[in-house]
Order: structure tokens, then C-alpha cells, then sequence
């Protein structure tokens, strides 16, 4: 296991075969999938997605990214999304709490650190979250963030945040 980020109470490594059964059971909660748009839940294709995505390389360009937040156990609580858009210059960040460790300001420490490591590995690149407009807690963390929002995209139903750096 390979430690990519760290903050005070966590850390982001990538995923492992070991981590499907508690993506499952996050993935599954209401709590958790209400502001996702998950197209498949099933254990058999989240298995096939931590296979996929378990060598992302930390901070690269590559398209999509995806990885394991953890507590210092390495207890995974979370995972975290970055997709990079070379067309649109910009990384898109996703992000999911499980149920029993939401409302501990983890998704705050965790996206504090990653934005900070993104604008310092690529500070012309910009940083973009999307959040459903139901989601009244995400667009009160984004903007705690330091996010403005940019526009409502109809077409995709969601807002869309753009880290402020001025």
C-alpha cells in the first residue's frame, strides 16, 4: 500500500481489491447515492471498477483517477474522483463520504489537501466540481472550499462550482 496523501486524520491511497464490499455498502445507502449518478451499484461492477482504477498514478493526467479515502487504520471511508478534460483544461472533482463517517468535516480535510496539491502541481489547470441542486450540504462544503458557482447546467442537471483562486 502506497500512501499518495496526507492530513490529519487521513489518508488517500489507491483503491484495493479489499475495498468493493464497503464501496458496495456506501454505494447502496441512500444517504450515499440520492446525489450520485452511479449507473451501476452491483458488487460484481464495483469489483471490475477497483480492478480498473486500483495503479491510478496520483496527480497525472490521466482521465479518470479514482481513489481510496482512508482513516490511519487504513479503514476506507470514502473515494475520491478527479477527471481531467485536456480540451477544457480543467480537473473535475468527485467525491463520496460513506454514511457512517459523513458529517465529521472529513470531506472538507481531504478536499482542502487535494485542492491545495492540484494548484500546486498544475496551477493553470482549473478546478470544477458538479453538484446536483438538491444537495444543499455539498454547496455549502464547495463553497467552503473556496468554489463559486458558475452556472446550472440543465442538461446535466447539475451546478456547476469553479475553485475561486483570486
Amino acid at each position: 500500500m502506497q500512501t499518495l496523501m496526507v492530513t490529519k486524520r487521513l489518508f488517500l491511497r489507491n483503491l484495493e481489491n479489499d475495498d468493493s464490499i464497503d464501496i458496495y455498502d456506501y454505494r447502496n445507502n441512500v444517504n450515499c447515492y440520492r446525489f450520485q449518478k452511479w449507473d451501476d451499484t452491483s458488487l460484481e461492477y464495483i469489483k471490475k471498477f477497483v480492478k480498473e482504477f486500483s495503479n491510478c498514478h496520483f496527480l497525472s493526467l490521466e482521465e479518470n483517477q479514482h481513489y481510496a479515502i482512508c482513516l490511519k487504520d487504513n479503514k476506507i471511508i470514502g473515494d475520491v474522483s478527479i477527471f481531467y478534460n485536456a480540451s477544457d483544461n480543467c480537473f473535475t472533482i468527485g467525491y463520496t463520504i460513506s454514511y457512517k463517517y459523513q458529517r465529521n468535516g472529513y470531506a472538507y480535510e481531504l478536499l482542502s489537501e487535494l485542492i491545495k496539491q492540484l494548484i500546486k502541481h498544475y496551477p493553470s489547470i482549473e478546478i470544477v466540481a458538479l453538484v446536483l441542486k438538491e444537495n444543499s450540504i455539498s454547496i455549502s462544503l464547495l463553497k467552503k472550499l473556496g468554489f463559486i458557482e458558475e452556472c446550472y447546467a440543465s442538461k446535466i442537471n447539475s451546478y456547476i462550482y469553479v475553485i475561486n483562486r483570486r
